[in-house]
């Protein structure tokens, strides 16, 4: 047989490590290259923390800061309301005496309730209206009752004008007048 054709050597016998004599090399360098892969991980995971943490604190200072900002502004709402009821109680006084009055006590509340806003954090503010809540749980649950009721009412449209009687001769005028177009 020609030589040319003779498979060399190397690939008589399949080369192994043990064969070579070259284990205790080859799984020592494969187990530094683990742990060199394990610190860079461990590094990379670390700094990751870092920087979540430290977006994760920038994001709360901005979020308080978003409030401060809202509470301002809702304090300022309220003292407009104040002024705007002071006004109409002013306009009222020669007609009604007594809703002026009362109106003008309501716009006292609100501008004393917007100085007392525009003082404080949205934490002690958060922490002043569960201590209200608590220790009036009956105003708090009859105050939600009455804003659900006129939520309903808004998103339903309209008025009540009886349409909505037992009735089914008021519904059907009601929904023929409607649908005149």
């Amino acid at each position: 047989m020609d030589d040319r054709y003779r498979p060399s050597a190397r690939f008589d016998k399949p080369a192994s490590p043990v064969a070579t004599g070259a284990s205790g090399a080859t799984s020592t360098s494969g187990a530094t290259a683990l742990t060199k892969v394990g610190e860079a991980a461990q590094q990379a995971g670390s700094l990751v923390k870092e920087k979540a943490g430290a977006l994760a604190t920038e994001a709360g200072d901005k979020a308080k800061g978003l409030l401060g900002t809202q509470v301002e502004a809702g304090a300022d709402f309220l003292g407009h309301i104040g002024r705007s009821a002071k006004a109409a109680a002013d306009a009222l006084q020669a007609d009604a005496p007594k809703l002026s009055g009362w109106v003008r006590e309501m716009a006292t509340s609100v501008s004393d309730l917007s100085t007392t806003v525009r003082g404080q954090s949205p934490d002690s503010l958060l922490e002043t209206a569960s201590t209200y809540v608590r220790q009036n749980p009956a105003l708090v649950l009859s105050a939600a009752a009455v804003c659900g009721f006129a939520l309903t009412r808004l998103l339903q449209g309209g008025t009540w004008n009886g349409s909505r009687a037992s009735d089914g001769r008021a519904v059907s005028t009601a929904a023929s007048g409607s649908d005149a177009f």
